[in-house]
């Protein structure tokens, strides 16, 4: 059965390779996954679970952000 830390670092991995190839569509595909992971930890109520998820998401929208940024910088 799958556990939550190989879940987490599963998505790590994912945020990690989707940020090095610049692929800003999966990074958003990853946070709304991780989204929907969070809330479904929240409605079990494991604040802590819910919070490793928000935190992954977070990082995923920010690298989102940044491939933004930097594409825009190129012009």
């Amino acid at each position: 059965m799958l556990t939550i830390d190989q879940l987490v670092g599963y998505c790590e991995r994912t945020i990690a390779e989707r940020h090095l190839a610049g692929d800003r569509e999966g990074l958003r595909r990853v946070q709304l996954a991780l989204v929907v992971l969070m809330e479904a930890a929240q409605h079990a109520g494991d604040k802590e679970t819910a919070r490793r998820f928000q935190l992954l998401a977070s990082r995923s929208a920010n690298l989102q952000e940044q491939l933004e940024g930097a594409n825009d910088a190129d012009g």
